[in-house]
């Protein structure tokens, strides 16, 4: 087995990546453009190899720098889960190694995979929180969401909520205002506006996705940006208005992506990663009828990773929810870039 770095427009990666049926929209080639393209970051592929070149096995990688210009390789930043794509899942542990020696031998400080990999020598695993996977009926009929979520659903219907589906820029542009006041409310830093720019050009209009926004009388109260490939949808980001929380909107933007994702032939919803400590988003996603179970990270390098990298999390909650939004907006620009 040969590990091999291949650009990302490579035509055997792509190639590789639509045969998986385990792949998902992080696994895309145009995600990780996006997320390089947006932090100035260096993207690849690492493939395994047969001797006679058939790709077994890969996944999508952004080379990071810390501040202290430490390199180290990630599958992927920004990316709840980015499980190793293989065509024979008993030769996973073969296949890690293989990874950790090239990263290893490449410079890079280790190489870090969004999903848990088989034990070997140069694995460490870290749990981070959890993750949400829903099985998606045929008929959306047949789901059961949580008393409290059709009530929230019901209340929503009643006061004369709508919801949109598109994927153009002025829909994206509706999304962020409301992700700036939520992020803001929650006291995190805003991602860039550029980050959603490009998702939206290289992903929604390329029909790898779409946003769903709900709007009372016109006004845009809640909205959610919805990631797609082959059968799995992923509920990527939400965002309301908080002066308007008491519609339930954003319940109704989540019942109805699901609900026509069942008629789409989707079949599995992905709610993504909720730190321990988050119980009302543990308790939303459950409440759709999620599964939730530990998320792990595998480290594969010589020792174990550093506790406690940087995080934009970690900045005092207090001082971004008094701050007007051009300074929540400034400190994300500067800070996502460092904390990948």
């Amino acid at each position: 087995m040969i590990i091999e770095r291949l650009p990302l427009g490579d035509p055997s990666w792509r190639e590789f990546v639509l045969a998986q049926r385990g792949a998902t929209p992080f696994h895309l080639p145009e995600w990780a453009q996006v997320l390089a393209d947006c932090y100035r970051f260096e993207p690849f592929a690492l493939v395994a190899r047969e001797r006679d070149g058939e790709v077994v096995a890969g996944l999508p990688v952004i080379a990071v720098r810390s501040l202290s210009g430490r390199r180290r390789w990630v599958s992927l930043p920004f990316s709840d889960s980015c499980p190793l794509l293989t065509q024979d899942p008993a030769r996973e542990v073969e296949v890690a190694e293989a990874l950790a020696d090239h990263a290893l031998g490449s410079g890079a400080i280790g190489l870090e995979v969004r999903a848990c990999l088989p034990a070997g020598a140069h694995t460490f695993p870290v749990e981070v929180g959890y993750e949400y996977l829903m099985d998606l009926p045929g008929d959306a009929a047949t789901l059961h969401p949580s008393k409290g979520h059709r009530q929230n659903r019901n209340r929503a219907e009643r006061a004369g909520v709508e919801i949109h589906r598109g994927s153009g820029p002025e829909d994206v542009a509706a999304f962020y205002r409301l992700h700036a006041l939520t992020r803001r409310r929650q006291g995190i830093p805003v991602q860039p506006r550029r980050f959603f720019d490009l998702i939206g050009e290289r992903l929604l209009t390329q029909g790898k996705g779409f946003v769903s926004t709900a709007r009372i009388d016109g006004d845009v109260v809640a909205s959610g940006l919805f990631l797609t490939h082959g059968r799995t949808i992923v509920a990527k980001f939400r965002a309301s208005d908080p002066a308007r929380s008491d519609t339930g909107a954003g319940f109704l933007v989540d019942w109805e992506a699901i609900s026509v994702a069942c008629g789409e032939g989707y079949t599995m919803l992905d709610l993504g990663r909720t730190d321990w400590d988050e119980e009302g988003q543990r308790r939303y996603k459950s409440g759709w009828g999620a599964v939730e179970r530990p998320l792990i990270y595998t480290h594969l390098s010589q020792k174990a990773p550093d506790a406690g990298r940087p995080s934009v999390g970690g900045l005092p909650r207090r001082i971004i929810r008094n701050s007007p939004l051009w300074v929540t907006r400034a400190l994300g620009a500067a800070l996502y870039r460092w904390t990948a």
